[in-house]
């Protein structure tokens, strides 16, 4: 439940004024974006997420944004006795140019001044990391901007709309942050919002009158493919001798051929190979 381009903008590109297929919309965009999500063999939105890893120096990890704790288990007994202060290592983003400050981090390697002689080498399951994890947008540890404020408090972890001071930039189909926790807006009317509480791994919680309101970025170049994936979807619904793929309670259609042109044209660059 991450749509890569906002039900708004796939509107505009398919010049549609009424809201009788918002939901369809959605679902659509909902289904581009896991289709470039396996395309790429990677994920764009961000999770909270506790990850195990096999012990080995250098670490490699998948797309990580931020550690918040890393412990080993040296002796292979389940224990993670070890806890890595931030000092102990340092992540590094991929290819060579510059890379110490480069986003989403996929190595680990221990620093100069470490208290530990490794990652576990050689035990299996060795390192415990709790983290934000995915690609975001390439750029930042938080790729989200501030955009509006709530104009009444969240008290109750089981609402499901919120009210904002202004929507004007919010749409169905963003993920968005409250203080930690992550929700996916469903529809909007006028500046309340349904939304989905406490998704990609946070959780549900209250939240003041005035907290910020964020909303989650990503490459431009993967919102341009989703855009045109959708559209692609979206258009060719109706047609005949199409693939067909299932996604929840939605059924799109769209030739596999397409789904590949489309990506390779805008996110090739984006593709995970591997060896």
């Amino acid at each position: 439940m991450n749509c890569y381009v906002p039900i708004s903008d796939l509107k505009t590109a398919l010049a549609i004024t009424a809201t009788t297929d918002d939901v369809v919309l959605r679902n659509i965009a909902d289904s581009a974006s896991r289709m470039i999500d396996r395309f790429t063999g990677r994920v764009f939105y961000v999770t909270s997420a506790t990850k195990y890893f096999d012990g080995r120096t250098p670490l490699w990890i998948p797309d990580c944004l931020s550690i918040t704790t890393l412990k080993t288990d040296e002796d292979g007994d389940a224990t993670f006795e070890n806890t890595f202060a931030e000092t102990d290592y340092i992540l590094y983003g991929p290819g060579e140019d510059d890379a110490l400050n480069r986003y989403p981090r996929i190595r680990i390697e221990l620093s100069m001044d470490s208290d530990y002689g490794g990652f576990a080498t050689g035990v299996k399951k060795g390192v415990q990391i709790i983290g934000t994890w995915g690609y975001g947008d390439g750029i930042s540890a938080t790729p989200y901007l501030v955009d509006t404020t709530l104009s009444a408090a969240i008290s109750s972890t089981s609402a499901t709309t919120c009210a904002v001071t202004a929507a004007t930039n919010l749409s169905a189909g963003q993920t968005i942050l409250i203080d930690s926790e992550q929700m996916f807006i469903q529809s909007i009317s006028t500046t309340t919002l349904t939304v989905v509480r406490g998704v990609n791994g946070t959780t549900a919680a209250t939240h003041s009158n005035g907290a910020s309101l964020y909303i989650y970025q990503y490459p431009f170049d993967v919102w341009q493919a989703c855009l045109a994936l959708a559209s692609a979807v979206y258009q060719n619904r109706s047609k005949q001798g199409l693939s067909s793929e299932t996604l929840g309670d939605y059924s799109y259609t769209l030739g596999k051929q397409q789904v590949n042109t489309i990506c390779n044209d805008y996110i090739s660059s984006y593709r995970i190979l591997r060896v």
